[in-house]
């Protein structure tokens, strides 16, 4: 990188740090005017103190000269001792008092920046997320939500550090603007360094993305049972372990070169402001020595040029972790500002709550971004209000892929899909979300208590304890539940403190859960693939026996599970092969035939 490059780079470095802690400071200061308003005051105290502290010993030995010259105690003294003693008295009350407002303040950006971040990360459209180019800028965000923390923190000792160098510079060039251009010029390269420093370290960050992904995947499984299980039983934690640590010299190899190259030129960069110091203190030893300025004086002045020093030293050098924090946090606000793939009706359409509406493919034809030949062609179909329809196909045929757009986690490429004649694209999502309960075959699992667990269905409600035992019966939960030792009460999560239920056991309090949420649309992806076969009849008695205004669609390779649905639809290569009922089906001998055949001869 040439230098024009590399002064572009620093000014546009520089502007960012100061947008951003704008942007922050707006964020925090609602809410928090008062606690920042006095910090404010509280660090420009503190940053007067070492000042008023030499100025207090400069007058002291200049009234002990002067009293050892009369042979009486001169008036000087008697006020440098109420000095110091207001000195003192400030200093030891607004040093504790920072440090209580700091720990309230990073409690209170702790709480705002996690919240914001997560907030921002659950907006972005499901199709971002599934988008690997986008995985860098979310992995940067959930990793570094503290860093808007510390810049804030920052702020106030840059404050300080400003205080300091505007007084400290005021009295050197008072007394020799030279001497003041001579410190200025030593410090520079301080602030080169680590503005240089920031935006390589950065760079790793971004350029080990995928390192750092992959380390956090491996680290990730030695936190769940199953997989030690796993590793334990296949003898692979060594190997895992050697993969974590290759990962780690991987990543470290450049920040630790970094690190080598930066140690001499930080090394470098502090010797010539130490010279320009022992310089400019020589010049001013000299200029007391011929009688320019007494020895009071001089001590102020020396221990100006050592605050100077120190504080344009420390103010470079938070201003270089600004500009390297600034980076990362730039990945924050794009992830706040990212825009959604998907438009969103301003007033979208809102179905009524008391009615299951229908349901139309027509001529939907969808690629995921990443794919080169569409998933669904040309796909068309009919649900009606209340059917119970069951998709079936080989995996990848397509079936996921439909919930996803019915979902609207995407828009189709080609076609439309239509809900009570309206295009899915001008519906209200949150209302429409709020008609359809859906089960995916890797649903999720929740540490909290059972009836918790269950509630999530419908949380827009309080808790009816009621209807989550009606639920729990309904996904033949009931039974493991009445043997835990607190029921519905139960804390679920080991590592909690409470038990590990079973594959199975976590299945049937997800399709609980789904039963809680009564919706008018039952999706359900595999619901049983962990369920033994008598609770999978039992499920499935209770899925017909759901009201008839109910629709449910289900997927699954259970040919055992679909027998009864009023339409089975056999989608293969993205398109509908056949759709009919059971009967129907086994008469054309077909792929649905074929399939059920198959599995069925499995059986005997």
């Amino acid at each position: 990188m040439n230098n024009n490059e590399d002064k572009k780079l620093s000014f546009a470095g520089l502007r960012n740090v100061i947008e951003h802690s704008v942007r922050l400071t707006r964020i925090m200061w609602p809410g928090n005017k008062a606690i920042t308003l006095s910090l404010a005051f509280i660090f420009l105290i503190n940053a007067l103190m070492p000042f008023a502290q030499a100025g207090v010993f400069g007058l002291m030995i200049s009234g002990v000269i002067k009293s050892v010259e009369i042979g009486a105690m001169d008036s000087t003294l008697i006020i440098a001792f109420i000095g110091l003693a207001v000195v003192g008295i400030v200093m030891a009350t607004f040093m504790p008092l920072q440090d209580y407002l700091m720990r309230r303040f990073i409690s209170r950006a702790n709480e705002r920046f996690e919240i914001i971040t997560l907030e921002a990360a659950a907006r972005v459209d499901f199709a971002v997320r599934e988008d690997s180019k986008n995985m860098v800028l979310l992995n940067n965000a959930n990793e570094n939500w503290w860093r808007p923390r510390e810049f804030l923190m920052r702020q106030y000792f840059m404050l300080q550090n400003l205080i300091e160098v505007i007084v400290a510079s005021s009295v050197v060039i008072f007394i020799s603007p030279w001497v003041f251009i001579l410190l200025l010029a030593g410090a520079i390269p301080e602030l080169i360094i680590e503005l240089k420093y920031g935006r390589e370290m950065w760079g790793i960050y971004g350029a080990r993305a995928e390192i750092r992904r992959h380390f956090w995947n491996i680290k990730l499984k030695f936190q769940e049972n199953n997989y030690i299980f796993d590793m334990k039983l296949f003898q692979n934690v060594g190997h895992f372990i050697g993969m974590i640590k290759n990962l780690l010299i991987r990543f470290m190899v450049d920040e630790n070169r970094v690190n080598d190259k930066i140690l001499w030129k930080h090394l470098g960069s502090r010797l010539i402001s130490q010279a320009s110091i022992i310089i400019g203190t020589i010049l001013f030893v000299f200029s007391a020595i011929h009688g320019h300025i007494v020895i009071g004086t001089l001590v102020f002045i020396i221990s100006s040029i050592g605050s100077l020093r120190t504080s344009l030293s420390g103010f470079f050098q938070n201003l270089g972790k600004q500009f390297q924090d600034s980076l990362f946090i730039g990945d924050i606000f794009k992830l706040m500002d990212m825009k959604p793939l998907l438009e969103k009706p301003a007033d979208g359409i809102v179905l009524s709550s008391a009615q299951t509406p229908e349901i139309i493919f027509e001529h939907v034809t969808f690629s995921y971004p990443a794919s080169a030949s569409p998933v669904l062609k040309d796909f068309s179909l009919r649900i009606k209000p209340g059917d119970k329809v069951a998709l079936i196909g080989i995996n990848g045929a397509g079936k996921t892929t439909f919930v996803k757009l019915l979902c609207r986690f995407y828009d189709p490429q080609e076609g439309r899909i239509l809900i009570n004649g309206h295009d899915l694209k001008t519906l209200d999502l949150e209302a429409w979300y709020s008609l359809i309960g859906i089960l995916f075959q890797d649903y999720a699992n929740y540490h909290l208590t059972t009836k918790e667990i269950i509630a999530l269905g419908r949380t827009s409600k309080a808790t009816d304890l009621e209807k989550v035992k009606e639920s729990a019966r309904a996904a033949e939960a009931d039974t493991f539940i009445a043997e835990w030792e607190k029921n519905y009460d139960q804390q679920l999560g080991s590592w909690l403190g409470g038990i590990e239920p079973s594959i199975g056991q976590w299945q049937k309090l997800a399709l609980a859960r789904t039963f809680y949420r009564d919706p008018r649309i039952l999706i359900l992806d595999e619901p049983t693939s962990s369920i033994d076969a008598e609770a999978e009849a039992k499920i499935f008695e209770k899925l017909e026996a759901l009201p008839k205004d109910r629709t449910v669609i289900l997927i699954s390779h259970r040919f055992s599970t679909v027998r009864q649905a009023d339409q089975i639809v056999v989608i293969e290569d993205g398109k509908i092969k056949e759709h009919g009922r059971h009967e129907e089906l086994l008469k054309k001998k077909g792929t649905y035939a074929k399939l059920f055949n198959l599995q069925a001869k499995g059986y005997k």
